[in-house]
């Protein structure tokens, strides 16, 4: 049996220190001592999304009958509840999915969008110039085209040639009373008859000459000024100085037969002015 030894002074204060640095525990840990350390719970969450069917067009998510996805808590508290959308069951996913079917969220339905101007291309040190045609006056109006208007415009239309008249039947004859010739006998005498008056043959043409041909032409003649350019007229600025005969191929607006026609160019607030209308017969190569 080995002697019992005493403790040294060197370990006994070595103990007295462990004991005043750790004062709950009678042995100091030791620096190989593992610690075990609890990691963070991971808590089970749902799914982000489920798939939906709109019962209403809804801003910004799409139109009715349209399947979304869409976050559970919105659809549980806000487009379930006020019978906006309704849930889709497995099922119905896969019979969708079998015709191949977009399932996404139509961000821009129903959301205006901003309208971007196309970049200027105008010179900003450029000063925009005035295009707007300055009026004439209706004096000075009448002026122009009483000085470049001809008093006469002509038309050239082809004629409705008329079919022939039948030929006129020989004079009758009636017998006089005192007119006895060599044998006895009345001689009848030829009864002198008037020759017919000549008619007022008016002769139609194809189609027509319309105010607004006369407005054309006009127009055509004031194109050649560069003030008288300025001139607006307007088909109903001319009106026919003749009686409306169908018969004689006047009509309100139109001529429709060969001949010499007043028209007048009115003018509000200053006199009217007069011109002549010639229609003549195209000559047709035989």
């Amino acid at each position: 049996m080995p002697p019992l030894t005493s403790p040294t002074p060197t370990s006994q204060c070595l103990a007295h220190l462990r004991r005043l640095i750790f004062p709950s525990s009678s042995t100091a840990p030791s620096p190989f001592r593992q610690v075990q350390i609890r990691g963070k719970k991971k808590s089970a969450k749902g799914p982000h999304t489920v798939n939906v069917r709109l019962l209403d067009d809804i801003k910004g998510y799409g139109r009715k009958g349209s399947i979304i996805p869409i976050a559970p808590g919105r659809m549980r508290n806000i487009y379930y509840p006020q019978r906006k959308a309704e849930y889709v069951t497995a099922s119905q996913m896969r019979t969708l999915n079998q015709k191949d079917l977009v399932i996404e969220r139509d961000f821009n339905f129903g959301v205006e969008q901003p309208v971007v101007s196309p970049p200027s291309t105008i010179d900003p040190e450029v000063k925009p110039v005035d295009v707007r045609m300055k009026l004439l006056t209706p004096k000075r109006t009448r002026e122009l085209i009483e000085d470049l208007v001809p008093q006469e415009m002509v038309f050239y239309k082809t004629p409705i040639l008329a079919a022939p008249e039948p030929e006129a039947p020989s004079p009758a004859t009636e017998p006089l009373g005192n007119s006895i010739n060599a044998i006895g006998g009345q001689v009848p005498m030829p009864v002198q008859q008037r020759a017919p008056e000549p008619k007022n043959l008016i002769t139609k043409i194809f189609g027509s000459v319309s105010t607004a041909d006369m407005v054309d032409t006009i127009k055509a003649v004031l194109a050649e000024d560069e003030e008288a350019a300025r001139v607006v007229l307007s088909p109903g600025d001319i009106v026919l100085d003749e009686k409306v005969d169908e018969e004689r191929g006047v009509e309100a607006d139109r001529l429709k037969a060969l001949g010499e026609w007043k028209v007048e160019i009115r003018l509000k607030g200053v006199e009217p002015v007069r011109r002549m209308v010639s229609l003549r017969a195209q000559e047709m190569d035989l």
